[in-house]
């Protein structure tokens, strides 16, 4: 694939995310709620301005909660934040770059394009996996956050 198709293939997915994400999405908070399975082992959790999971060097500042989510399994856990900024997206952008670039022991992607970045990482166990997209709009920035932990693959100490 070329880089031009790749680029349209990125551009694309931000904004079939964007458009579910912006229907699906209302700028008031949600309460918290959980749901389980007949079997116990999946449960969905909807978070109201909650970014105390978020790792700390991704928790943009100043920044308005439109949801956040869990889902969990006995194998793992799966985080998601939708959040916006005011801030240009630029300037966002550049937050993201040094927050991923920072990381040690992880393989690390990105993708940019003039209205969409992606960032992505996975830690070399194979056990946790990040990926940050971000959607410039008219009057600041989308940033959309997937954090996701496989419990299966955790290493021993």
């Amino acid at each position: 694939m070329s880089a031009k198709g790749g680029l349209m293939v990125l551009c694309r997915f931000g904004l079939i995310v964007c458009m579910l994400v912006l229907a699906g999405c209302g700028s008031k908070a949600r309460e918290s709620k959980g749901t389980q399975a007949s079997s116990g082992a999946y449960s969905h959790t909807e978070l109201s301005d909650d970014l105390s999971t978020l790792p700390a060097q991704f928790r943009y500042p100043n920044v308005q909660v439109l949801d956040c989510g869990e889902d969990s399994s006995e194998s793992g856990v799966k985080r998601d934040f939708v959040l916006r900024s005011s801030d240009s997206f630029p300037q966002v952008v550049s937050f993201y770059k040094q927050a991923f670039d920072g990381l040690m022991n992880y393989g690390i992607g990105a993708a940019y394009s003039d209205r969409t970045a992606r960032f992505t990482a996975e830690s070399d166990a194979g056990n946790e996996k990040l990926m940050c997209i971000l959607v410039r709009e008219e009057t600041g920035t989308l940033i959309i956050f997937i954090h996701e932990l496989d419990f299966r693959r955790r290493t021993e100490v």
